[in-house]
């Protein structure tokens, strides 16, 4: 099963990233707070998602990027992490992207990146706002190259 956490105290985005998943085919567990998130991931073996996508920076008492460190550090197996923010900021744990809001959910994640369980996430067609560039290596193809 394809099966996606989604971490956002945002109900408006969330709900976008819900719809845009949900019609690929995606079964989504959400949580309106990392806190939640992390007991949610807890609950399960750490391969049980495929994906985990969550805000960065929550107005709560454990934020995204914490969560995604624990979770990290839990034995997460490589499944593709998509975090986005409102905020401007460099060095997000290993991420190679981040998608900075507000943004649309006009991207596509591969089909072969999820299957790889490849930590990269490509975006593949329009971004409605900037993908913020982290580490930039011949790894990392641009949609037009890849």
């Amino acid at each position: 099963m394809k099966r996606i956490l989604l971490v956002d105290d945002n109900d408006k985005y969330a709900g976008l990233i819900e719809e845009f998943f949900t019609g690929r085919g995606y079964t989504l567990d959400r949580a309106g707070t990392a806190g939640e998130g992390l007991e949610q991931f807890n609950a399960h073996p750490s391969d049980y998602y495929r994906m985990i996508v969550t805000d960065i920076t929550m107005e709560t008492q454990l934020a995204g990027i914490s969560m995604l460190r624990k979770i990290s550090r839990l034995g997460y197996p490589g499944t593709v992490v998509i975090a986005s923010t409102g905020f401007d900021f460099p060095g997000v744990i290993g991420m190679t992207r981040v998608l900075m809001r507000p943004y649309g959910v006009h991207f596509l994640v591969p089909k072969t990146t999820i299957l790889a369980r490849d930590f990269r996430f490509y975006p593949m067609a329009l971004f409605s706002a900037p993908v913020k560039e982290i580490h930039d290596s011949p790894a990392d193809a641009s949609p037009e190259q890849a």
